[in-house]
């Protein structure tokens, strides 16, 4: 799972917590308590005793359970986001390097652990009745596919080849990653990392030749 940065030590022994302190611990108690008991950890009684605070604080903060579940939604997928993302803006910056940082950090071990997976499956069983959680999904997908999108397009002026339909093909590649992600964390046996790394550069390489140009 991902890991938080500690707090910075302050000079003075104590500080008062801001709402969105206690509402981030509070999603991050979510995360844990998933990981720990699946489905079973979508509960308040689970989290407020992994968080080590009252029931009464949840309802303070969410109102329901669904929308703590969402916001550790939120949290987990904007930490992958920015991971990757991070990773990216450390590359050199030509085009080329950029796009191959995403796709090693794609298959890095942020990614490729099945705890993640696990804590997926607790989100989409949920999707599909909560339409808070339907919201931070698409928001979470959207955001995935722009940035593919700004990858292969500079690719493409860089290199000086067509992509016919740069969402379309946003939304290929991005599936081919998510098959990929999926099929190694039910079968960890299935392929290395580092030959998912070596698929998607081959399926880069028939973009190169014209693979996505209508």
């Amino acid at each position: 799972m991902i890991k938080t940065k500690p707090a910075k030590k302050l000079s003075t022994r104590f500080r008062r917590e801001t709402p969105e302190d206690r509402r981030r611990q509070l999603g991050e108690a979510a995360l844990r308590c998933i990981v720990k008991h699946g489905n079973a950890g979508v509960s308040v009684r689970q989290i407020s005793a992994e968080a080590g605070v009252t029931q009464g604080l949840i309802t303070h903060h969410f109102g329901e359970i669904n929308e703590l579940v969402a916001y550790a939604f939120d949290i987990m997928s904007d930490g992958l986001l920015q991971a990757i993302t991070a990773a990216v803006d450390a590359a050199p910056p030509s085009p080329r390097e950029r796009l191959d940082a995403f796709i090693e950090a794609s298959f890095s071990p942020l990614l490729f652990d099945r705890d993640v997976l696990g804590v997926w499956v607790v989100f989409w069983g949920l999707i599909l009745h909560s339409p808070r959680m339907s919201a931070s999904q698409q928001g979470e997908y959207s955001s995935y596919v722009v940035t593919v999108e700004g990858l292969l397009s500079d690719l493409a002026e860089a290199e000086g080849f067509a992509i016919g339909n740069l969402r379309l093909t946003s939304i290929a590649f991005t599936a081919l990653l998510d098959g990929l992600w999926l099929a190694w964390c039910l079968n960890p046996a299935a392929f290395r990392p580092e030959d998912g790394v070596a698929l998607c550069r081959n399926w880069i390489e028939g973009l190169r030749r014209g693979a996505y140009a209508q």
